[in-house]
């Protein structure tokens, strides 16, 4: 049940001064730039500026690292839309519609819509959280290997609707990432596919994979254009 009375006093705090948006706002521009510039990672930006919380209080420290978060999020829109090269994993989407209005000439209207979609689906996400965070909390708990299965498979059937006419290079991909991502620790500590390699202990990494994929092909690409933006292009 929500408490409206605790509601309304965090938004006094929140706009009764400019305080909190002395942290609010920097951290913002942090969260930018790491989600701008491929292969930095929000969290690496949330663990490098950790140590400036301990000078705050609470609510500033939840402010600051979170404006960080928040600001990576559409942070890696950008080197999506530009250069088709995805700032971060959640930005993958992007590439698909926004590259192309790029390379139209329209880069601006893409960010503008990038940046509008990030505002609202924060707003939306954090009022979604608040109302069912009760509930979630306990379906949380809930969910075992088979429920984990039937999402697994829910994603790979959302990755073949992206395939646009080739639904099968879809399934593909998703049974490929499903197979990468068992490199590692199994659940009963036993290695799998490591090649006797420390570092895929944990798996493959996220950025590194993204950046083989998505950037290092794109960047070949470029090599011999004069322009990233062409006149001609449909």
């Amino acid at each position: 049940m929500l408490e409206l009375q605790a509601i309304y006093a965090g938004l006094s705090l929140l706009f009764s001064s400019f305080t909190p948006w002395l942290v609010v706002l920097p951290g913002i521009l942090i969260g930018l730039s790491f989600g701008a510039i491929p292969g930095l990672q929000i969290s690496m930006a949330m663990a490098i500026f950790l140590p400036m919380t301990l000078y705050m209080d609470f609510m500033q420290a939840m402010l600051f690292l979170t404006a960080i978060f928040t600001g990576g999020a559409f942070g890696g829109s950008i080197p999506a839309i530009l250069m088709n090269i995805p700032g971060t994993s959640s930005s993958i989407s992007t590439t698909f519609d926004g590259y192309p209005l790029a390379r139209q000439g329209r880069h601006n209207l893409a960010l503008g819509v990038a940046l509008g979609a990030s505002c609202l689906g924060v707003i939306l996400g954090y009022a979604v959280l608040l109302l069912l965070i009760g509930v979630l909390s306990e379906v949380v708990l809930k969910i075992g290997p088979a429920e984990m299965s039937v999402l697994i498979l829910w994603g790979i059937t959302l990755i073949a609707s992206l395939g646009g006419n080739s639904p099968a290079k879809g399934i593909i991909a998703g049974l490929f990432g499903l197979m990468l991502g068992t490199i590692g620790f199994g659940e009963a500590g036993v290695t799998r596919g490591t090649l006797g390699l420390d570092s895929l202990l944990d798996g493959i990494p996220v950025i590194p994979a993204m950046m083989g994929m998505f950037a290092a092909s794109e960047l070949f690409r470029l090599v011999n254009a004069r322009y990233l933006v062409e006149d001609d292009a449909a």
